[in-house]
């Protein structure tokens, strides 16, 4: 493994200063108290937090920033390779290099000037494979195809003359046809068509046959575009080894070369190209607007080292440390396990999400904006008004405003109007926020639960909550099998009630007396006689899958006594007031007789919640 960063190592450094500063301030621990409060009162007033549990929380903390640095540094397991892949043309360029193009009537040289322009072509075009010919009487490619627009910088630098040296370059006279002939052969072995010859000459040519060489490239589907260098005057050509500098003829004549821009022109004229004198700045623009028109064709490019990072091997461990490390600061620590499975369960039972079902009005714009209480304010007033599917929505957009406000019976009683509906969307994100409500409401009488084996009102309302919202996600399920926040929270509550259940197993009921005219328990059906005596007939719970009543269903509830205090949770005072009609039986226990408060004072004050699916409307034919 290697660092690309080892710069960040000199951080070690520091960890030898934390460390002292950290011995020291354990020393001086609890001096600023000894001066203020008198030795006596000490056990009394300050409770230090254990000293094993302070060092390990340093020492983890200390060991996250080591794995910190490490991350800084950037550590990489080796290389891989990696080739680019880019989308490009094929271009050749053939470059006059014959003696006539050290003429000088083009600044600095005609082969200089030519160069240049190869130069500022490569940059205009950086993701086409290109080539080089380099041609006089017998042509060459001194660059095969290719995207490494570097190595053809460096072969267009050495096509330069090399004066007094020797010159490995054929500096004779030119032929332009065979150059042509050359770039077209070369192009077709690549298999593809619509390519482009980029020729820079001075257009003198001792041989013939440009006829055919720009037929044959037409038929191969080359595109010739031409730049002619020098001038109509022309130039003498300069010639090192002669008495007076310039070149003369093998009989002594002395030789001036003049721009022939008629071959030129006729090799772009007849393959669709363009020719111009010179290669300035309008020249380049045109080619590289006519060479972007060609097809295009997927190329593979350089192949380059990339390094495999591991960081994350390091920068992981150190956020976890980290974190325990402060916990373990803090004077933090959970009761029993049930309060940790609560704690996950807050963290899993994610908030209904019904912003997709509300209507557009005022409130639902304060609900989207986040303004909950004024859109609760809202939603009550527009319910008020609706009818049909629309109170519905409106309902349940009421439901979800007050579950974020933390009013779960208010909540509780908006999602029970949504169940309702008709539309089936609207019965699960009912279903759904009605078992996160009553979780929540269960939770809230979690504190007041008596930790002792034996049950009391309060661990009553728990086990009845939870199971109503068990019931309440299996209703979701059974509307979207595939609701996975509804399965987690179902499980996770399940979970929950079993550890409350472990914790607070049932009572054994008293049975009657033999004289008692009914001769049942109220254990078995503790709503039968007062359901008989305010002549009401609740519906029964829904049975389950497998024919047995659902054991997550609410007790049938009756209207509550006063129905101005909705928000009481049962749990929070389980004495019923002096006038109210429901009075112990005889030989009721008291934890029958507060279930049966319980059961008939439960969260919804008008009817029973419908938690067996309505059957849908029977279709126009069914048979």
């Amino acid at each position: 493994m290697t660092f690309a960063h080892p710069e960040f190592f000199l951080l070690l450094l520091v960890v030898p200063l934390l460390v002292a500063g950290a011995v020291l301030a354990w020393r001086r621990r609890g001096s600023q108290w000894r001066r203020l409060v008198a030795e006596r009162l000490l056990p009394i007033l300050v409770h230090e937090r254990s000293h094993l549990r302070r060092w390990i929380s340093f020492g983890l903390r200390l060991l996250a920033l080591l794995y910190l640095i490490g991350a800084l540094a950037a550590p990489n397991a080796g290389y891989r390779a990696a080739s680019e892949t880019i989308r490009g043309r094929n271009l050749i360029i053939a470059i006059d290099v014959s003696k006539s193009m050290l003429a000088t009537d083009t600044p600095p040289t005609r082969l200089g000037a030519a160069r240049a322009s190869a130069l500022e072509l490569l940059d205009r075009l950086p993701n086409d494979r290109i080539g080089i010919i380099a041609f006089s009487e017998t042509p060459r490619v001194v660059a095969p195809l290719t995207v490494d627009h570097d190595a053809l910088r460096d072969v267009l630098q050495q096509l330069d003359f090399q004066g007094q040296n020797r010159d490995w370059i054929d500096r004779s006279g030119s032929d332009l046809a065979l150059a042509v002939r050359l770039a077209t052969k070369t192009l077709l072995e690549t298999g593809q068509r619509n390519n482009a010859l980029v020729i820079l000459s001075d257009g003198e040519t001792h041989h013939g046959g440009i006829d055919y060489a720009a037929e044959e490239a037409d038929r191969a589907g080359l595109t010739i575009f031409a730049a002619g260098f020098g001038s109509d005057e022309g130039s003498f050509i300069p010639d090192a080894n002669s008495r007076d500098g310039k070149h003369h003829d093998r009989d002594g004549n002395l030789v001036l070369t003049r721009l022939d821009s008629e071959p030129l022109s006729q090799l772009a004229r007849e393959t669709g190209g363009f020719y111009a004198t010179g290669a300035g700045r309008s020249f380049l623009f045109k080619l590289k607007v006519a060479v972007q028109r060609l097809d295009q064709f997927e190329l593979e490019g350089r192949k380059r080292r990339i390094a495999i990072p591991r960081f994350q091997w390091f920068l992981v461990p150190a956020m976890l440390l980290f974190v325990v490390g402060m916990l373990l600061n803090t004077s933090w620590r959970f009761a029993d396990r049930s309060a940790t499975v609560a704690l996950a369960a807050l963290l899993v039972l994610s908030p209904p999400s019904e912003a997709g079902l509300i209507p557009h009005t005022a409130a639902g714009r304060a609900f989207s904006a986040g303004d909950h209480l004024r859109a609760l304010e809202l939603f009550e007033e527009e319910v008020s008004r609706a009818k049909g599917e629309r109170k519905s929505l409106l309902q349940l957009g009421e439901a979800a405003a007050a579950y974020r406000l933390g009013e779960y019976t208010h909540a509780s009683r908006a999602y029970s109007g949504a169940l309702l509906s008709t539309n089936e969307e609207v019965q699960e994100h009912a279903h759904y926020g009605l078992g996160n409500t009553q979780f929540y409401r269960g939770l809230r009488l979690q504190d007041k639960a008596s930790p002792q084996p034996k049950r009391t009102q309060a661990t009553e309302a728990i086990i009845l909550y939870w199971r109503d919202a068990i019931a309440h996600y299996e209703g979701t399920l059974a509307l979207n099998a595939d609701n996975t926040n509804a399965k987690e929270n179902r499980e996770l509550v399940r979970k929950l009630l079993e550890d409350l259940l472990k914790q607070h197993p049932p009572q054994p009921e008293t049975t009657r007396s033999p004289d008692d005219p009914q001769g049942e328990t109220p254990a078995e059906d503790p709503q039968k006689n007062d359901d008989s005596q305010n002549g009401t007939n609740n519906p029964k719970p829904s049975p389950n899958e497998n024919g047995n009543p659902n054991p997550g269903a609410a007790p049938p509830p009756s209207p509550p006594d006063n129905p101005g205090n909705t928000d009481q949770d049962p749990g929070e005072d389980p004495s019923p007031p002096s006038d109210s009609p429901i009075k112990p039986r005889p030989g009721e226990s008291p934890e029958a007789y507060a279930r049966r408060i319980l059961s008939d004072n439960a969260d919804f004050e008008m009817r029973p919640l419908p938690l067996r699916l309505r059957n849908p409307p029977r279709p126009k034919k069914d048979w």
